[in-house]
Order: C-alpha cells, then structure tokens, then sequence
C-alpha cells in the first residue's frame, strides 16, 4: 500500500494485483470447497436412496412371500372345510346309526318299578321268579331268555326316596312281550 496515511489511501497497482490474486485464488479455492462438498453431499444422498430402494425391494420381496402363504393358507382352509363337512357328515351318520342301535337295545329291556331293594339280592333270579308267573313259564326257562337284570338310580327316584328302577334285558323280543301282555 503506499505511504500516504489516512482514510483514503490508494493502492498501488502491483498491491492491486496482488490483492486481486489473493482474492481469486481464495475464491477458487472456496468454489472448489463447495463443489467438494457438494458432490460429497450428493454421493451420500445417493448412497442413502440406493439403501432405501434396497429395503424397498426386500419389502415388496417379503409382501409377496406373505401373500403367497395367505393364498397357501386360504387354499387349506377351504380344504378343510370340505373334509371337516365331511367329518360332520359322518359323526351325524354314527350318532343316528347309535341312536338306532340304542333303540334297538332298548327294544329288549323291560323297566320294572317300586321293587324294594334287598341288601345282597340276585336281581337275575329274582327277576326270573317274579316275571315266570307272568309269562306262565317256570323259572329256570326264564332265567334262560334274561341276560341280564340291574337296578338304575334316577334323580326322581333319589327325590321322592324310591327304589331304584329295575332293567331287565332279554335275549329275544318275543319273551319280552309275552311278559307284557
């Protein structure tokens, strides 16, 4: 700068030029700082967006393999509906085949009520005598055609403080209806 002292001074021309290279050199080199840091900015966003699109893909990857084990999965359920109707079907078919063959095993009781309870009672004998008079049979043919003869406890005979019920079961119907005629 030249020697001139005070508010006003005036350069010389090669502090000018000095000054003025000083300043473009800072300026290029300010320039190159941001382009630097622009592209370093630039190169992670990129980074980051390709990380993204990564997870993006094993998502739609991961939705797809659900979607294929929902469809799997529909695709079961509507099988085991079809066996679980036919499971259906079938314990409907062995209640009414148990029904019936409970009916049919019923068809050879008969329910005898209000006999008084003996403490060591043989039900089949006395069943036997009781019912020969009955049928007009003896005894020991009676006791033949009885398989067997037990006593049931119901809540009404508890109640009223009855006997127990009395079931005989006989080996054929026609011995059973005799009797009830």
């Amino acid at each position: 700068m030249s020697k001139t002292k005070g508010k006003g001074a005036v350069p010389s021309p090669s502090e000018a030029r000095s000054v003025s290279s000083a300043l473009n050199q800072s300026d290029t080199a300010l320039k190159q700082l941001i382009r630097e840091a622009v592209a370093e900015a630039i190169n992670l966003l990129i980074a980051r967006l390709n990380n993204i699109d990564d997870k993006l893909a094993d998502f739609d990857k991961e939705t797809i393999q659900i979607k294929e084990k929902i469809t799997e999965v529909e695709r079961s359920t509507r099988g085991n509906k079809a066996g679980i109707r036919d499971i259906e079907k079938q314990v409907k078919s062995l209640e009414n085949q148990m029904m019936e063959t409970q009916i049919d095993k019923a068809r050879f009781l008969l329910r005898i009520q209000n006999v008084l309870e003996q403490g060591e009672e043989n039900l089949k004998k006395g069943m036997a005598a009781l019912l020969a008079q009955l049928a007009g049979r003896t005894d020991k043919e009676l006791s033949k055609e009885i398989i067997a003869a037990f006593r049931v406890s119901s809540g009404f005979t508890a109640k009223n403080n009855m006997p127990h019920e009395i079931f005989v079961r006989f080996s054929s119907l026609a011995t059973r209806n005799v009797i009830l005629k």
